[in-house]
């Protein structure tokens, strides 16, 4: 009984301590502390006043006026630029048999309403506003926060309730400063110094303003070291300052005159008068009471907010009345669904039996679906597309390893997997072979390198691995080297996503690797766990894949030295530079001779054993209209549904 009373009484006293811990402000927390460090490195003076701040431009050789943009104008003239060229009650027949099959759905299906864009306070006639739409995910996203976003759900999920000041084009990917949420964009005659001005009637998802002030408050936070942010910090750690001269004047600080500092700008904002005081008790945004509530009912500014949330299952979007209407007018395209539902299913043979039921409207296909989908309980609800699209597969070695460390060994690896295998048999044939980060059909990729795709040549890898130093010493069957004075042995474990297709393109390797003496392991991960072993660098070798970003300069963030994403510890200095030429060349065709030039670098290197680039292959249920491609993938946010006097026609 006395132990009993001693343990409560402990309890009891720590309670009090663990809720100051939770509530006390970490004293060493410095909002924005790295872009502080680097103002003092470049002794950088932001202009106090709006006065000091024109004087100082005027002085540079002034203002200069940047046209804003229509977003949905663009995306219109993307999607229904050409006549469609038949009928959607034709196309809708179609099976997709052919490459010019597909063509015609994707033209024909993939478009907005025939009506033309529309103005401000108008809706399609052709629209069912009341519907809802419900897509398929592989996985949950791991956090509903912009500023800590890293996995493709993230991206997926989150961005449904985001806003963005700037756009770009679909076809040359073009950045613009969008009409629905500016007044005017300006920059300085030096490229130093961007001015925007922001609309008046933007809220957050909670009744407040959207001010100037939580876009320069959200890049203090992602320039605040304490904050861990995994990918967008790239790029925003470029700006050496963003200041609030009030409520809508926004001001972008550049480093150095870039092409790519409008992609800079366009960092995730979160609400100021939400996180202000809370970071400061938690700079983590996720272990406090406060940031766990926000994670389940998050502020936000985007056409949706969170409805509901069921972890690893499904999460609900609702639109968001306050981004199309202020003060009983309607000031912005109204979103064309009710409702989003993304619903999570890791493994994409049940997702393929409910959107045959029509429990999922659309999905992302692999390989071993695709060939599913020309049976008559598919094609009389269902449809498919494909288009390219410049998203790249490896097998990704970890270099801080002994075992990779060789450029020999990494080569041996190259040819010793069954590359035309896995495009024909796992791939179905519905992929290209990737021959660097860049795709073939992007004007970043090195066409006369006389670059070919991987062929298997399993002598030459023997031979690559036994000048590496690797031999059989006890005639086991696998390859042994003395390692820091330690004989080791050729075996590693590969993770990989628990999907069954990337499974099968592993087991591959795996076989392929013990004919040249290699022992590979494979532990297949539930999605999330394998994000996190990536980014923690626990792990020896992997496979996954990455997308492409709006402008080339993005990659960066994968291959430069001790980049956020570098998950593989690659290295070299030739590259670094290159991208730092390209960061600062506004001549296109010279931009395109120094990313070719990293492509070919890298691919030279051998860092990775490059795969496939991946196709966007997706099903759909016939009524699910607008869906259209790009070089990024597909294009969702335009989906649509007919209303009911529209589908009977």
């Amino acid at each position: 009984m006395r132990k009993y009373v001693l343990f409560l009484l402990t309890v009891l006293a720590c309670l009090p301590g663990c809720i100051k811990r939770e509530d006390a402000i970490v004293k060493d927390f410095v909002l924005g502390d790295l872009a502080i460090k680097r103002q003092k490195e470049l002794n950088f003076q932001t202009p106090e006043t709006m006065d000091d701040l024109n004087q100082f431009v005027e002085a540079k050789g002034g203002w200069i006026d940047n046209e804003l943009k229509d977003g949905d104008a663009i995306v219109y003239q993307y999607l229904n630029g050409q006549p469609a060229p038949m009928a959607y009650e034709d196309a809708l027949k179609l099976k997709n048999e052919s490459p010019e099959e597909n063509e015609a759905i994707i033209r024909t299906i993939g478009r907005l309403p025939e009506s033309g864009v529309l103005p401000p306070d108008g809706t399609y006639k052709e629209i069912d506003y009341e519907a809802e739409f419900s897509r398929h995910s592989g996985a949950d996203a791991n956090t509903l926060n912009p500023v800590l976003v890293s996995t493709a759900p993230d991206f997926e999920i989150g961005g449904l309730m985001e806003i963005g000041l700037f756009g770009f084009t679909y076809d040359t990917f073009k950045p613009y400063a969008s009409k629905d949420m500016n007044v005017s964009w300006q920059s300085s005659a030096d490229r130093l110094i961007d001015k925007v001005v922001i609309r008046d009637d933007i809220t957050w998802s909670d009744g407040e303003p959207f001010t100037a002030y939580d876009i320069e408050f959200s890049y203090k936070v992602i320039m605040s070291s304490k904050v861990p942010i995994p990918a967008v910090r790239s790029g925003t750690d470029r700006l050496v300052n963003v200041k609030a001269y009030d409520e809508h004047t926004i001001v972008f600080f550049h480093e150095k005159a870039m092409p790519i500092n409008i992609f800079n700008m366009q960092f995730p904002i979160i609400p100021k008068h939400v996180y202000e005081e809370s970071i400061k008790r938690d700079p983590t945004l996720t272990r406090s009471r406060t940031h766990a509530a926000l994670e389940k009912n998050p502020v936000v500014a985007g056409s949706y907010e969170l409805e509901k949330r069921d972890r690893d299952s499904e999460v609900v979007l609702k639109r968001r009345e306050g981004y199309y209407m202020h003060n009983g007018k309607q000031v912005r395209q109204k979103p064309f669904f009710k409702r989003i539902r993304v619903k999570i299913s890791p493994e994409p043979t049940t997702a393929f039996m409910k959107m045959k039921k029509g429990d999922i409207e659309t999905m992302a296909l692999p390989p071993d679906l695709w060939s599913q989908t020309n049976k008559q309980d598919y094609t009389d609800t269902c449809m498919k597309v494909q288009a390219n699209q410049w998203t790249y597969f490896a097998f990704w070695w970890n270099l801080s390893s002994p075992l990779f460390s060789d450029i020999r060994v990494r080569e041996a690896l190259d040819v010793a997997f069954d590359h035309e295998e896995m495009l024909k048999t796992c791939r179905k044939g519905l992929d290209s072979p990737c021959m660097g980060l860049f795709a073939e059909n992007s004007p970043w990729f090195p066409k006369d390198a006389g670059l070919k795709p991987f062929k298997r040549d399993v002598e030459r890898a023997k031979q690559l691995l036994a000048e590496a130093g690797w031999k059989d010493v006890d005639n086991d069957g696998i390859l042994e080297k003395e390692i820091d004075g330690k004989m080791t042995k050729f075996a590693f474990t590969m993770i990989v996503t628990n999907r069954p297709d990337r499974v099968e393109i592993c087991n591959l390797l795996k076989t392929n690797l013990r004919e040249v003496g290699i022992d590979m392991a494979l532990q297949p991960l539930e999605f999330n766990v394998y994000v996190q072993n990536i980014q923690e660098k626990r792990y020896q070798a992997s496979m996954g894949g990455w997308g492409a970003g709006a402008d080339p300069y993005s990659a960066l963030n994968v291959w430069g030295t001790g980049e956020a994403r570098n998950n593989i510890c690659y290295s070299n200095p030739e590259v670094d530079q290159l991208f730092k030429d390209g960061e600062v060349e506004f001549d296109w065709d010279k931009r395109i001779q120094i990313y070719q030039k990293i492509h070919l670098l890298i691919y030279n290197d051998r860092p990775c054993t490059w795969l496939f680039n991946e196709n966007g292959c997706i099903g759909f249920r016939k009524g699910i209209r607008g869906i259209g491609f790009y070089a990024r993938g597909p294009i969702y946010g335009t989906a649509w549904k007919a209303a009911k006097q529209e589908a009977a026609k």
